[in-house]
């Protein structure tokens, strides 16, 4: 078995005593060392020993939520219900996931609400992440580069997997697009290696010149 990587100490949560803290028993990633305090958790079930996942801060993963792979909760961030949260994940803020969420790949701030079988995910092509911050609202499914922001809701049934380098910008009134990387320019940029070629200095013989 795995040497585990954080222990759950007896500090309870200051509102929800069946919460406790967890403590690092090692390194688990560059900010986070061995005897460092973490966030709350109800039991073991809730955080993964594996990986470089963790739960940081104020932030909480209660009943059947789980946090795994390289994901990480901070601030008062909250876990709840069957969420699953893996990946390259941030959670911070005051956002809530709760339900059946999934997120395996995606940056998540503010008062924002991940509920019921929503999905957060990297575009298989670009490997872009969504971003969902302020007070958004996604039900839906999103991949690749999209920022829900404000009030913004994506309603449930509702996919967006945005495959280019674009950025979609989803707000309560309106859709909007960021080109990205000088796309917004004509300007072709040559291949890599290209060098052009150099036109001949020799004079062409014209008929009738001596050999």
């Amino acid at each position: 078995m795995n040497e585990k990587k954080y222990e759950i100490t007896n500090i309870a949560h200051p509102h929800y005593p069946w919460l406790h803290r967890i403590r690092a028993l090692r390194d688990v990633r560059e900010d986070i060392h061995a005897g460092d305090l973490g966030g709350f958790v109800q039991s073991e079930e809730n955080l993964s020993q594996e990986g470089q996942c963790w739960i940081a801060g104020n932030a909480v993963a209660a009943e059947e939520a789980y946090v795994y792979g390289n994901a990480i909760l901070w601030d008062q961030a909250c876990a709840r219900g069957c969420a699953a949260i893996s990946g390259p994940s941030r959670i911070g803020g005051n956002a809530i996931i709760e339900d059946y969420a999934i997120i395996t790949a995606g940056y998540v701030h503010g008062n924002v609400h991940i509920s019921g079988n929503a999905k957060l995910f990297a575009n298989s092509v670009t490997g872009g992440i969504p971003i969902v911050m302020e007070g958004a609202t996604v039900y839906g499914e999103l991949g690749g580069e999209i920022e829900v922001r404000e009030t913004a809701v994506i309603l449930p049934g509702v996919t967006i997997d945005n495959p280019t380098s674009d950025v979609i910008l989803i707000g309560p009134d309106d859709i909007a697009i960021e080109r990205r990387f000088k796309r917004e320019s004509p300007i072709l940029t040559p291949p890599p290696g290209f060098q052009p070629k150099q036109h001949s200095t020799v004079k062409k013989r014209h008929r009738g010149e001596e050999r």
